[in-house]
């Protein structure tokens, strides 16, 4: 008869197997090669970026005199920018709840200011719920306590982004 046996990660003298090993000595190798490379601040400054807190200079071409006439340098300067792909605009479909102070309920292609990462516009969603049979069907209002999907030109954001 032929027995069949399964591996479980462990020889007959109840060691890790040698595969589990050859892994974890692989890991450990490129963790250490990790942390040689990026022991030079240039490298990881390069890959990772500058880290939160860290001093940086810029420099900004044709800076407006007005700029510099109103600069108080006991205010921080807060300097942002926007990811290559968030240039393009779009349709975005998100999930939409009116909050519970808003004393109207909003209609359907009424102009809503809208916070999307550093940028804020003005837009005209569409309001919609999904059905029993998965079809998005378009409301008139924004139900009462309850989320529906809204739909809206702007530009594209990552998913995550709050």
């Amino acid at each position: 008869a032929v027995v069949s046996t399964q591996s479980t990660g462990y020889d007959e003298n109840g060691d890790e197997s040698k595969f589990l090993n050859e892994l974890k000595e692989e890991a450990d190798t490129q963790t250490r090669m990790n942390k040689e490379f990026f022991a030079e601040d240039a490298n990881r400054e390069r890959y990772e970026g500058f880290r939160p807190g860290q001093y940086v200079r810029v420099t900004i071409d044709n800076l407006p005199c007005e700029f510099v006439d109103h600069l108080d340098p006991t205010v921080p300067l807060v300097v942002g920018g926007i990811a290559g792909t968030e240039h393009q605009m779009g349709l975005l479909q998100t999930r939409f709840k009116r909050h519970r102070w808003y004393p109207k309920v909003l209609k359907n292609q009424d102009p809503v200011i809208v916070s999307l990462g550093w940028r804020r516009f003005q837009t005209r969603p569409v309001y919609s719920i999904q059905d029993h049979n998965m079809r998005q069907r378009m409301l008139k209002y924004t139900p009462e306590h309850m989320h529906c999907h809204s739909t809206f030109y702007g530009p594209l954001a990552p998913r995550t982004l709050r």
